[in-house]
C-alpha cells in the first residue's frame, strides 16, 4: 500500500512538473503517433508488394507499393528524429520547473533544517536527482508514448492476420512484461539508495573543498581523502546495484523479441505449409512482431528509469513538503512600525532550546530571558561561550521562534509577523560574516540594491577599506575570490559591516564583530558604526569588553540567564561574572 501511495503521489508531481509544457507535450504525444501510424502502415505496404509479387511478379502496382513503403520509411524516420527534440525540449522544461520549485523551498528552509542537514546533500538534490526526474520523463516515460501506440496498432493487426499467432506471440510478452514489473520495484528502492549516497558523497566533497586550508595546514589531507573516497565508493556501490538491475532490461527486450519470432517462424511456418497462412500475411506478421516486442525495450527501460525518477522525486518532495518560510502563507502585515525610526526591541519570559538531532539540547538554551532596548539604544551581550548570546541575535532576526514568552519589536510580537516582514529594517552581521563569491559591489549592495556607488564610497571610506579597491582597475567591481579569498579576515568582516551598515538599518545585530580585528582598526570599525548607525538601535555580542564599555546597556548572560545588567562601572562593581571577565582582560585591577 505504501508503494502504491508514493507512486500516485510521484505521478501528482509529475503531471505538476508538466503544468507548464502542454503544448510541448500535446507536440511530442502527436508527433509519437504519427510516427506510430507510419511504422504501422509499412507491414501493410510490404503484406501487398509480397502478394502482387507472388502474383503478377514486378508490377507498376508492385513498384508503386515500393515507393509507398520508402515514403513511410523516410517519414517514420523524420517523425522519429522530431520526437527526440520535443522530448529532450520538454525534459529541459521539467528539470527546469523541478530546480526552480526545489530551489524556492530550499532557500525557504526553517534554519533548523539547515542545521541538521548536510549542505552537500542539498546541493545535489538541484543537480543530479533532477537531472534523473528530466531523463525518467523525456527518454523513459513520454518515450514509451509512441512505443504502447505502436503496440496497440501491432497487436490489432496481429489479431486480424492470425488468432493462433497472435495468442503465441503475446502470451510470450506478457511473461517478460510480468518480469519486468517485478525488476522495476527493485530498481525504485536501489535508486533511491543510489541518491542518498550520491548526496553524501557531494557533502564530503563539499566539506573537503571549503576546508581545504585547514586541511592542508593540518596536514590531514590523506584522511579526508580516505573519508571522500569512501563516500565515492558507497556511491559507487549503489551504482552496481542498479546497474545489476537495469542492465537486465535490454537483454529482456531481445530476449522477447527473439523468442517470438521464433515462435511465429515455428508455427507460422507450419500454418503456411498447410495452408492455413499465406507468405504475404507471415512476412507481415513478423514485421507488426517487431513493431510489438521492440517497443518493449522502451517500455522496459521506461519501467526502470521511472524507479529512479521515483526514487528522486522522493528526495525532491521530502524538501518541499517541509513547511517554509513564506510572507504569503500570513496574514497580510506591513511589520514592525516606524518607516525609519530606531526600532524599540524586548524579550519577555523567553525560553528556547536547539533541537538538532531530535531530542532537546540544552546547550545554548535560553531560559526566563526578559530585557529591554529602547529606540536608539546601544546594548551589548557579554558572558562566557556558549550562555546563549548568539541565540538572541538569532531569535531577534526569527532564524528560530521562542518556544515559550514573546520577542516583540515596536512593541509586535514576531511570531505574529511573517518571517520577511519581521526582518524588514533588521541588519545582522554574523560571527563569521560571508562574503560572497563575486565583486566587492555585490557583496556591499547585497541588502540594499538601490544603493549608489557614492554611499558604497561612503562607507568603504568609514571603514577604510578604499584601499581595497582604489588600486584596482576595477574599482567597485574588484572580485573577492570564492568565499573573499583574496581578503584578509579583517577585510572580510569589514566587508560584512558595511554591508550592514550601507541598508541604513532600524535595528543593528552585531556578532563578534571585531574579532578578526587588530586594535587600530578594532577602533576604526567602532568608530564607523557609531557614526553610520546613530539612527538604528544596535545589540553586539562581544567577548572583548573593551569594545562595549561605551554601550548604553550591558546584560551579562550566563547559563541561558540574564543575571546582571547596567553600565559598564555598574557591573564592575556589582556583576562578580562581569568583574571576572574584566579582570580577565586587563580592564580593571
Amino acid at each position: 500500500m505504501a508503494d502504491r501511495n508514493g507512486s500516485t503521489t510521484a505521478v501528482r508531481e509529475i503531471a505538476k512538473l508538466l503544468r507548464g509544457s502542454r503544448w510541448n507535450l500535446l507536440a511530442a504525444v502527436v508527433v509519437s503517433l504519427l510516427g506510430a501510424a507510419a511504422s504501422l502502415g509499412l507491414p501493410l505496404v510490404v503484406n501487398r508488394i509480397v502478394a502482387d509479387v507472388g502474383d503478377e511478379g514486378f508490377s507498376d502496382k508492385a513498384t508503386g507499393y515500393g515507393v509507398a513503403a520508402c515514403g513511410l520509411l523516410l517519414a517514420a524516420g523524420l517523425l522519429g528524429a522530431m520526437q527526440q527534440y520535443l522530448l529532450h525540449r520538454l525534459g529541459e522544461n521539467v528539470v527546469f520547473n523541478a530546480r526552480r520549485g526545489l530551489v524556492r523551498a530550499l532557500l525557504r528552509l526553517p534554519m533548523r533544517e539547515f542545521d541538521q542537514r548536510r549542505t552537500g546533500d542539498l546541493v545535489s538534490r538541484v543537480s543530479s536527482d533532477t537531472t534523473a526526474v528530466r531523463f525518467a520523463l523525456s527518454q523513459g516515460i513520454l518515450a514509451g508514448v509512441g512505443g504502447l501506440a505502436t503496440m496497440a496498432g501491432a497487436i490489432v493487426a496481429l489479431a486480424l492476420l492470425d488468432l493462433v499467432l497472435f495468442a503465441v506471440t503475446v502470451g510470450i510478452s506478457m511473461a517478460f512484461v510480468l518480469i519486468t514489473i517485478a525488476m522495476a520495484i527493485a530498481v525504485r528502492r536501489a535508486s533511491k539508495s543510489l541518491q542518498v549516497t550520491v548526496g553524501r558523497m557531494t557533502a564530503a566533497v563539499d566539506r573537503a573543498v571549503s576546508g581545504i586550508r585547514t586541511i592542508r595546514a593540518g596536514n590531514v589531507t590523506r584522511r579526508e581523502e580516505e573519508l571522500v573516497v569512501g563516500a565515492a565508493r558507497d556511491a559507487r556501490d549503489a551504482g552496481i546495484r542498479v546497474a545489476r538491475i537495469t542492465s537486465a532490461f535490454e537483454p529482456m527486450s531481445m530476449l522477447a523479441l527473439q523468442a517470438a519470432v521464433l515462435a511465429v517462424i515455428g508455427v507460422g511456418g507450419y500454418r503456411v505449409a498447410s495452408g492455413e497462412l499465406t507468405v504475404a500475411d507471415m512476412v507481415s506478421f513478423l514485421m507488426y512482431v517487431f513493431l510489438l516486442v521492440a517497443p518493449l525495450g522502451q517500455i522496459f527501460s521506461a519501467i526502470g528509469t521511472l524507479g529512479s525518477a521515483l526514487g528522486a522525486l522522493d528526495r525532491i518532495r521530502e524538501i518541499q513538503e517541509v513547511p517554509g518560510e513564506s510572507a504569503s502563507d500570513w496574514p497580510g502585515d506591513d511589520g514592525p512600525t516606524g518607516a525609519s525610526a530606531p526600532m524599540h526591541v524586548r524579550f519577555e519570559g523567553v525560553n528556547f532550546g536547539y533541537d538538532v538531532t531530535g531530542q532537546s539540547r540544552p546547550t545554548g538554551a535560553l531560559q526566563d530571558v526578559s530585557f529591554e532596548a529602547l529606540p536608539g539604544e546601544s546594548l551589548a551581550l557579554v558572558g562566557p561561550s556558549g550562555a546563549g548570546k548568539s541565540t538572541i541575535l538569532s531569535l531577534l532576526v526569527r532564524f528560530y521562534d521562542p518556544t515559550a514568552g514573546r520577542v516583540l519589536l515596536d512593541d509586535r510580537d514576531i511570531s505574529s509577523l511573517a518571517p520577511e516582514l519581521a526582518r524588514n529594517g533588521v541588519a545582522y552581521v554574523e560571527q563569521d560574516a560571508p562574503v560572497l563569491p563575486g565583486t566587492v559591489r555585490d557583496n556591499l549592495k547585497l541588502v540594499a540594491p538601490t544603493a549608489s556607488d557614492e554611499s558604497c564610497w561612503s562607507v568603504l571610506d568609514a571603514l577604510e577599506l578604499r584601499g581595497l579597491v582604489e588600486g584596482h582597475q576595477e574599482g567597485l567591481d574588484t572580485p573577492v575570490g570564492e568565499h573573499g579569498v583574496t581578503l584578509s579576515g579583517g577585510e572580510r568582516q569589514r566587508l560584512a559591516i558595511g554591508r550592514a551598515l550601507l541598508a541604513k538599518p532600524r535595528l543593528l545585530l552585531l556578532d563578534e564583530t571585531t574579532a578578526n580585528l587588530d586594535a587600530r582598526t578594532e577602533t576604526v570599525v567602532r568608530r564607523a558604526i557609531r557614526q553610520l548607525s546613530s539612527e538604528c538601535t544596535s545589540v553586539t555580542v562581544a567577548h572583548r569588553l573593551a569594545t562595549v564599555t561605551d554601550a548604553d546597556k550591558i546584560l551579562v548572560v550566563d547559563g541561558g540567564r540574564i543575571v546582571a545588567s547596567g553600565a559598564h562601572a555598574e557591573l564592575v562593581e556589582t556583576s562578580p561574572l562581569y568583574r571576572e571577565l574584566a579582570r580577565n582582560q586587563l580592564l580593571v585591577t
